[in-house]
């Protein structure tokens, strides 16, 4: 009997963090995958090392000669070439949603929710059951440090997604476990407000298999309120009494946090390397989901000791003399104070300085009060242009007018950023200071920026022509 030929699937916007780890799985799976974008990255040559044919540009000619189907997001505008292409030719298309149920199939699912920490709770996840040799399968919304890699390709019989609720789709999937990590004001283009919002969740966490748990973070008001509507089986995690899993003690200091830890009746003492309470409540997380598969407890917290995190969330650029230089993807305004208060923790005595690009309009317009109260936590922010995504704005959304509110909201010194006042601020700190690039944006690029620059100022002191750059 002849073996049927591969499926044939075109992304367009494959290096996007929502469809990389889907392409590299259907890689993996056998798929003959295609795809473009709209400009040469990491993630393009990653994905053509394994095989994928892609085109930078989005235009007809991108896509491929031989009937195919197209995998879209809800980022993908109406107008875009090989769209309209594939339209006149009636070729199949599909959302990437539905694409990520179908590899799903054969595997049980846990489904990642939540309107911020998903990605660092999917990959932490992901490493502790393959750690306690599960081997799973996993979809990340961000590149796993040391693996340059989006996914596991495990063949285990677990399937660990981050699931987005930002368009609805995460309601196509069926999960055997599903987590609502957090819910708080974020899409409310797509909501309208914070009610709608709960109701998707609920609505998500309601799909949950019948011999299946649902997991929810106790500390946020929201989670704990569809918590107490759902009534299938389910746990909860968190540093509130009333969570299965809950935090009776925990201490960040510098680049490690120390926790203790009651699953059901079990004493769990322990301790990663992260930043934050918000980490915290990722391990809780993780030892919510151990517990509902009966898993070695202690085991599944001795196995996050070695943890390695994922790219853009808190990552750490560059150490120079008195500086420290960290990038985070956080871009809504429960991210970004997260973020900023984990600093806070982690580094007490330094002086905490952002770099804050906005991303997108419809963020600011929906969320503007939420987004400048979000920095009560640093010393000094420095604002960036919008990062628009597309996207256009007829209120005054400048660097200045966003620091003059911030300042207001936040209490915070914020100014439009200057390129010569902070480097004055950096080339000869009086103390400790931890400099975070914040935004979804390519605000990084200016954390790698700054870390050339001291490493060079560094050079110069100690009379050498460079030096070696972290």
């Amino acid at each position: 009997m002849q073996k049927a030929p591969p499926k044939r699937l075109h992304f367009i916007g494959i290096g996007g963090t929502g469809m990389r780890p889907l392409a590299e799985i259907a890689i993996a799976d056998g798929y003959l995958v295609s795809g473009s974008d709209q400009s040469a990255s990491v993630s393009t040559a990653f994905l053509e090392k394994m095989g994928a044919q892609i085109t930078i540009g989005h235009r007809p000619e991108a896509l491929p000669t031989e009937r195919c189907t197209l995998v879209l997001s809800s980022a993908i505008p109406p107008d875009n070439a090989e769209l309209k292409l594939a339209q006149e030719k009636s070729w199949p298309m599909i959302h990437r949603s539905d694409l990520l149920r179908e590899l799903m199939q054969g595997r049980q699912a846990i489904c990642v929710s939540g309107t911020h920490g998903k990605t660092s709770t999917t990959a932490m996840l992901a490493f502790m059951l393959e750690a306690l040799g599960e081997d799973p399968r996993a979809a990340v919304g961000g590149e796993m440090v040391d693996r340059e890699s989006f996914a596991l390709l495990g063949k285990g019989r677990f399937f660990v997604a981050e699931c987005d609720e930002s368009d609805g789709s995460f309601l196509k999937y069926d999960p055997y476990i599903s987590i609502v990590t957090n819910i708080d004001l974020d899409h409310l283009d797509y909501y309208k407000d914070l009610e709608g919002l709960k109701a998707a969740f609920l609505q998500f966490a309601r799909k949950t298999a019948v011999d299946g748990c649902a997991i929810f973070g106790w500390d946020n008001a929201s989670a704990r309120e569809i918590a107490h509507q759902y009534q299938g089986h389910r746990l909860s995690f968190g540093q509130r009494i009333g969570s299965e899993v809950r935090s009776l003690a925990f201490r960040s200091l510098g680049f490690e946090a120390h926790y203790e830890a009651i699953v059901h009746q079990e004493l769990v003492r322990d301790h990663a390397p992260l930043v934050g309470r918000y980490n915290l409540q990722n391990i809780l997380c993780c030892l919510a989901v151990a517990s509902f598969l009966e898993l070695d407890i202690q085991a599944a917290a001795a196995s996050l000791r070695h943890y390695p995190g994922v790219k853009r969330r808190f990552s750490l650029v560059s150490t120079v003399d008195k500086v420290k230089i960290f990038d985070d993807y956080a871009h809504n305004p429960g991210k970004i104070r997260s973020c900023i208060e984990g600093a806070r923790e982690a580094f007490p005595n330094d002086r905490l300085i952002v770099i804050f690009q906005p991303h997108r309009y419809s963020r600011l317009e929906t969320m503007y009060n939420e987004l400048m109260g979000s920095f009560r936590a640093a010393d000094e922010v420095f604002v960036l242009p919008v990062y628009a995504a597309g996207e256009t704005s007829q209120r005054d959304f400048s660097p200045s007018s966003l620091a003059e509110d911030m300042r207001q909201a936040s209490g915070v010194k914020a100014n439009a950023y200057d390129h010569v006042a902070l480097g004055r601020l950096l080339q000869h700190p009086s103390e400790s200071t931890v400099l975070i690039t914040v935004g979804a944006g390519d605000v990084w690029q200016l954390g790698l920026e700054w870390k050339d620059f001291l490493h060079e100022q560094a050079a110069q002191k100690k009379g050498t022509p460079g030096g070696t750059k972290a």
